[in-house]
């Protein structure tokens, strides 16, 4: 039997995250904006974010991923979660790349094409959509979130809860500070 994984965010992000995390988990999704019971691609809503502690008590749900928008709450909601004895599990696309000299934290969801290069660090709870590329000796930070085809160059860091829109180029040694929003198409 499948390990069960609860999904936080039955939005866009959330429903591409359960086919590839469907493969490996008995999933279910809890969204604060959707009523119990309700059924998002064939996959039940079992409550909302208050309901956690109930989900991992008395549901046996262990693992949870979050896969919400907003960074400042999908880290809030991490944080909540790991109290409650959660564990994070990466959601990993077939199609990405990982060097094996790279390194990626817990909770993560990386979505087709994303590839990650040698000395690449990746922290935790972070969403890269498709097409992201994370370029040698770059970090991005705690629960940040890199629309598509977006690329961090060599020795970029990208800092926490940052939002990165699609087609930007983070050059070589920029720093993005903490909770910046980068809109698309922008060069830094």
């Amino acid at each position: 039997m499948a390990s069960k994984l609860l999904i936080v965010g039955a939005g866009g992000f959330g429903r591409v995250t359960l086919e590839h995390a469907s493969r490996q988990f008995d999933c279910a999704f809890v969204d604060d904006g959707q009523a119990v019971g309700a059924v998002v691609d064939g996959v039940e809503v079992v409550g909302g974010s208050s309901d956690l502690q109930r989900l991992h008590d008395e549901a046996g749900f262990d693992q949870l991923i979050v896969t919400i928008g907003n960074n400042k709450l999908h880290e809030e909601l991490y944080r909540k979660a790991k109290a409650l004895g959660y564990s994070f599990p990466n959601i990993i696309c077939s199609s990405v790349y990982i060097s094996p000299h790279a390194q990626i934290g817990c909770g993560c969801v990386l979505l087709n094409n994303v590839v990650v290069q040698n000395g690449g660090r990746v922290g935790d709870g972070v969403l890269l959509n498709p097409g992201v590329e994370v370029h040698n000796d770059a970090f991005v930070d705690d629960y940040a979130l890199i629309y598509t085809n977006s690329v961090v160059r060599a020795l970029a860091h990208v800092g926490k809860r940052v939002r990165i829109g699609s087609n930007v180029s983070i050059s070589n040694n920029v720093n993005v500070a903490d909770d910046s929003d980068i809109p698309n198409g922008t060069t830094l």
